[in-house]
């Protein structure tokens, strides 16, 4: 697929999104124009299906109750990553997002994986084409950081899950109130599609208000490599630079950032809270 045809849309967030599924990455070593982009090696996986460790949707879906006979939604699915983690737990799984080159991406690796029991719809988070109750588990993966307004996303997650029936949101999470406008500053300069952090509790407040009792509520620190999570976010180079500079600056006793920078065997790292809540409607 040539650049030209990737970037018909002039729409630079799903330009991004569209990449970042595809496995691809900036070379860190050439400036982007805002007219060009330079598509390099894959990430994580060299076929591009996934960045998650299979160990680490285990660990999202543990506390998830699921059965053979379970019908599952994954909202904001991109290209069907936890769509496929659920399928081998669940009677059928359908995954909906915005975007269509997302979408087709992700019916590519169900069709190449032999993947039966996972379909992909186009649709809006805020408000979800299903009718009410339609299903018994509703999810979402590391998407609320991109949403203006969490509020009526969990409401219509809660709208479309059956009584009884579960909601699991996964995603990074304020990891210190002291410096959250610092963190939520740098994470977008390393992606324009970044709003904002929920909080921990937030999040768990929301699903009350909602009527979703939490069941499971956990989170843990994880260290990221500065310069992965930068090539994986496509970051524009001037972005990039001033993220680098900010994060140097604190570890030489400079303002903080909010990502507790570190070094590790010579190269930058940070830290991030990531969440996984489970809850159940009421």
């Amino acid at each position: 697929i040539s650049t030209e045809t990737l970037f018909a849309t002039g729409n630079s967030v799903d330009e991004r999104k569209w990449l970042r599924a595809s496995g691809a990455l900036f070379d860190a070593n050439l400036p982007v124009a805002d007219s060009e982009r330079v598509i390099g090696t894959t990430l994580f996986s060299s076929d591009g299906q996934t960045y998650a460790k299979l160990e680490e949707v285990d660990w999202m879906l543990q506390e998830l109750p699921l059965t053979e006979q379970s019908r599952a939604l994954d909202i904001a699915t991109g290209t069907g990553e936890l769509a496929r983690g659920l399928a081998a737990r669940v009677a059928s799984v359908v995954g909906l997002d915005a975007t269509p080159a997302m979408l087709e991406k992700g019916r590519n690796f169900i069709r190449e994986s032999g993947i039966e029991n996972v379909s992909f719809q186009q649709g809006q988070v805020e408000d979800l084409p299903f009718e009410d109750e339609r299903f018994d588990v509703v999810t979402c993966r590391y998407a609320f950081h991109h949403f203006a307004d969490p509020k009526p996303v969990i409401s219509e997650m809660a709208r479309v899950c059956r009584r009884d029936g579960h909601i699991l949101i996964v995603d990074i999470v304020t990891r210190d109130e002291a410096t959250a406008t610092e963190a939520n500053y740098y994470e977008w300069r390393c992606d324009p599609s970044h709003t904002r952090c929920c909080g921990f509790d937030e999040i768990q407040k929301l699903y009350r208000l909602s009527g979703i009792d939490v069941f499971s509520a956990k989170n843990e620190i994880i260290e990221e490599n500065v310069l992965d999570w930068l090539n994986f976010s496509l970051t524009r180079k001037p972005d990039r630079e001033a993220v680098i500079r900010a994060l140097e600056e604190e570890l030489a006793g400079g303002e903080q950032t909010g990502l507790a920078p570190f070094m590790r065997d010579g190269s930058l790292y940070f830290r991030q809270r990531e969440a996984v809540i489970v809850g159940r409607k009421r």
